[in-house]
């Protein structure tokens, strides 16, 4: 989520200044007419979970491979990282839907508040600050996987057309480096991934 998010936001930023401290004990939940698209970014996070361990599993795979097993691992290191980038932009479309829910439910919020009283303004005012931090929270931990995922799909994919070139364990043990860092990003993706959906669940009043 980057400036289309964030400029929804922007009109609350007065208020969420003096609530930061209070919205940490309160409850996160949020009207389904702003997170109903969140359950699609959430099943996303599910699925990219899945799809980058069945990618980790192939790449630690290969890395042991040798002589006529080379073209076999590669083979299916290709197969699920083209899955994964797959998923990846199915991710981004769910992300996308959802940033223009929220922005559709927030000006609409802000205009309805506008049109209040006294007390009724206020509290809708405070609500909406605390609808505005949790989402921000989900907006960073969206970032984080973005962030550490990119360079992972990255690095897979130029091992992967290195090797389509050199198949052999000179060409394996040339890139090995590479591909055993690469391998062992997983589990900081995968909290990433865990961080998401936990957010979710959160704004969404899931009960684990």
């Amino acid at each position: 989520m980057n400036a289309p998010y964030a400029s929804c936001f922007r009109h609350l930023t007065y208020a969420a200044a003096l609530l930061l401290a209070a919205c940490a004990s309160q409850e996160r939940e949020i009207s389904p007419q702003a997170t109903s698209a969140l359950t699609q970014v959430r099943a996303q996070a599910v699925q990219l979970k899945q799809d980058l361990s069945r990618t980790n599993e192939s790449a630690k795979t290969l890395s042991k491979s040798e002589g006529p097993e080379l073209s076999s691992s590669l083979s299916s290191l290709s197969g699920n990282l083209d899955s994964l980038n797959s998923r990846l932009g199915m991710g981004r479309e769910a992300v996308k839907s959802s940033q223009d829910q929220l922005a559709t439910y927030f000006a609409n919020w802000d205009k309805q508040t506008r049109g209040m009283t006294g007390d009724m303004q206020k509290t809708s005012q405070e609500r909406q600050a605390e609808a505005a931090a949790s989402f921000d929270s989900l907006r960073a931990s969206i970032g984080a996987v973005r962030n550490d995922l990119s360079p992972y799909v990255s690095d897979m994919g130029e091992i992967v057309k290195y090797l389509r070139t050199d198949q052999t364990s000179a060409g394996l043990d040339a890139v090995s480096p590479r591909l055993s860092n690469a391998i062992d990003r997983e589990p900081t993706i995968q909290r990433d991934l865990d961080n998401v959906i936990a957010e979710i669940d959160a704004i969404q009043n899931v009960k684990q």
